[in-house]
């Protein structure tokens, strides 16, 4: 990939991810509230939080030179489960 379109994606990247500290922020927020009022954890927000982690821990791999390869939307969203 030329340097120059790398530079373009990583602007993107770190934009995006930016973005998702703040929607991790939320998700975080938003577990412990429902944990605490419910006494246990959510699985649909274990499973989106794994999700944004995965994605975000490509973003950061992008960004500094660990891998060539763009994350999504230029590669499929990562799949993993959530930690139980």
């Amino acid at each position: 990939m030329p340097i120059a379109i790398r530079v373009l994606y990583m602007l993107l990247f770190a934009v995006a991810l930016w973005i998702l500290m703040w929607v991790l922020a939320v998700t975080v927020i938003a577990q412990l509230l429902l944990t605490l009022l419910g006494g246990e954890r959510q699985a649909e927000l274990l499973r989106f939080s794994q999700g944004i982690s995965s994605y975000m821990s490509q973003v950061v791999e992008f960004l500094t030179f660990l891998t060539d390869r763009p994350p999504f939307p230029f590669a499929a969203w990562p799949d993993r489960n959530p930690m139980q």
